[in-house]
């Protein structure tokens, strides 16, 4: 709905989600303010998405790449989707680099927490995101 709003009515926004009740409340909300007629909500795994290749203009992947236990093939299927000179954007957790900043034992301490008692997949860098993005080929520019 946010894309759909900002983008205009010209362009057709899909998002996808694990969660039935998502799409439901998404295509709810959609509906009601007015951006219906250019949004899909559907239920699809981010890592096996049933698009063909190079089928968006953009990929906004909003927080869910911090969910994904293999970042490798969550990257390569956002890339794989994406049409060639498209954008891709993303937002979620991620670690700091801890070659440059090592990790204290209370910091190494919160991530196995998060992992353990939220059953949360390993936090990666950004610098490691952008490693995975550029070994894909398929981004001129990452930033």
């Amino acid at each position: 709905r946010y894309l759909a709003k900002r983008l205009c009515a010209k362009s057709d926004v899909t998002g996808i989600t694990l969660s039935p009740k998502q799409v439901e409340r998404g295509t709810e909300l959609a509906a009601e303010q007015g951006v219906a007629d250019n949004t899909n909500f559907m239920v699809m795994d981010a890592l096996k998405m049933e698009f063909p290749d190079n089928t968006f203009d953009i990929v906004w992947a909003c927080e869910s790449g911090e969910h994904m236990p293999d970042k490798k093939a969550y990257i390569n299927e956002m890339m794989r989707v994406l049409k060639p000179g498209g954008k891709f954007v993303m937002a979620c957790w991620s670690q700091r680099d801890d070659s440059v900043v090592p990790f204290s034992k209370k910091d190494k301490r919160d991530l196995q927490y998060l992992y353990e008692e939220w059953t949360h997949p390993y936090f990666i860098s950004i610098q490691d995101f952008k490693k995975l993005i550029d070994d894909t080929g398929v981004m001129n520019e990452v930033k």
